[in-house]
């Protein structure tokens, strides 16, 4: 945002910069493993599974998460090779900075512990200061989240705790079940079941002594399994669990010389690619064709926002007034296109702007409500607020068509959240919640 302003580009333009490290990472892993081959097969392969390909232009947290993820495993590959000090302090500096980008960097730290202490040829470190260093290192750049966590009432570890449900089918199995299918979307339908079979091979490998094999399992089975084993609850979502396939694809690569010569891999392979290369294609796609449902989703925030300021300047200011919507999903571009000039929360209950706008703050100010379902509020915005008007809907309209409508109300006096109401339009997804 700093360099190219407050533009789609200049809010994706980090995360594609840092997919990119990431792919140079995975390359250079691979190359001082097994070979420039596998490196390339890694690399390649990164840039051809959909959810890595396009998720690399998402400003999400995912992409420093997956950088910082893979230079841990990069520098700790260098230090345990060459011995270097600074190698062993980056790797711990890599695994907190992941730490910072998302909690489930804890199964980063099982993997770096894990391999060194499970591994005979790597138990020699554990008589020298520098791994102790490195996980002083790590701990120290993740202290400050535990301090404000202190002055915030565990906020983030208990969002953690209490993860909200992403498939809720009400039968385990059926949860795991739709995890997976989820997976063929993700990964691409031939992909996934490669990376899996290639990860097996490792795992296979780690009681043969194998390093390298005992390497990418480790660094691969603590975020794979444990997602695994908690899509029965049908908490985790498919690309949770993507910094560990990324080391799969360093085992595909090392495998691929062996499978080449035999032309039924040589066609899977060739098939899943196209495959995986049609899917990406029409996920770019989609959001240019002016009628396909995806567009309302990623133009039109600024015609939005055009409409949304005067209805909040309309708005009674005191004793405040703020802006309130269901997901951060709208809250956020609308932000973005309002130039944070109003406050912005939603009444998810939990999420971020929760953190940065505690309802408690906005007792009794006035707000306009605005939800990205035309078929209503979504929410009992009549028990949210003393009074409410129902106003004219804003319509995002591209070439004249009617793309997505947005439902906007006008609240007097705001109670709070009451509780428990479940969302009806979106079942198992959160609680509303007094804080009165």
């Amino acid at each position: 945002g700093a360099l190219l302003g407050d533009t789609p580009l200049g809010v994706r333009f980090g995360a594609v910069v840092l997919s990119a490290g990431s792919a140079w990472l995975l390359f250079d892993l691979g190359r001082m493993m097994y070979g420039p081959a596998a490196g390339a097969v890694a690399a390649i392969g990164f840039q051809i599974i959909p959810s890595l390909s396009v998720g690399s232009i998402f400003a999400f947290p995912d992409a420093p998460f997956t950088f910082f993820w893979i230079l841990a495993l990069w520098a700790l590959w260098r230090a345990r090779t060459w011995g270097r000090t600074y190698d062993w302090y980056l790797t711990g500096l890599a695994a907190g900075l992941a730490a910072l980008s998302k909690l489930t960097a804890l199964f980063l730290a099982i993997s770096l512990v894990g391999y060194v202490c499970a591994t005979r040829s790597e138990r020699r470190w554990l008589r020298r200061p520098e791994p102790f260093l490195a996980a002083a290192i790590a701990l120290a750049v993740f202290l400050p989240v535990v301090l404000w966590n202190a002055n915030h009432g565990w906020s983030t570890f208990h969002k953690a705790r209490e993860p909200v449900p992403w498939i809720v089918t009400g039968v385990p199995v059926l949860n795991a079940l739709a995890f997976v299918g989820a997976q063929l979307a993700y990964y691409g339908p031939l992909t996934f079941p490669l990376l899996i079979v290639a990860l097996v091979i490792p795992i296979m490998g780690m009681r043969r002594s194998d390093p390298r094999s005992a390497f990418l399992a480790w660094g691969a089975l603590p975020i794979v399994g444990m997602t695994w084993a908690a899509s029965f609850d049908g908490i985790p979502k498919p690309h949770w669990h993507a910094p560990g396939l990324l080391l799969a694809l360093i085992a595909a690569g090392a495998l691929w010389p062996s499978f080449r010569p035999r032309l039924a891999w040589r066609v899977i392979v060739a098939v899943s690619v196209f495959l995986n290369l049609a899917v990406i294609g029409a996920l770019v796609a989609l959001p240019f064709r002016m009628d396909s449902p995806s567009a309302g989703q990623i133009w039109g925030w600024d015609q939005v926002a055009r409409e949304l300021e005067p209805v909040i300047q309309a708005t009674p200011s005191s004793p405040g007034r703020f802006i309130l919507t269901q997901r951060y999903q709208v809250a956020g571009p609308l932000e973005l296109h309002l130039r944070g000039r109003h406050v912005v929360a939603t009444t998810f209950g939990g999420d971020a702007y929760d953190v940065w706008v505690p309802h408690q703050r906005l007792i009794d100010h006035n707000a306009i409500y605005i939800n990205d379902l035309a078929s209503g509020p979504g929410v009992p915005i009549d028990r949210i607020f003393r009074r409410v008007e129902t106003l004219p809907p804003i319509e995002v309209r591209l070439n004249g068509r009617v793309v997505r409508q947005f439902s906007v109300y006008r609240g007097f006096g705001f109670r709070g959240l009451p509780r428990p109401v479940a969302f009806p339009d979106y079942p198992g997804k959160g609680r509303l919640q007094h804080r009165r």
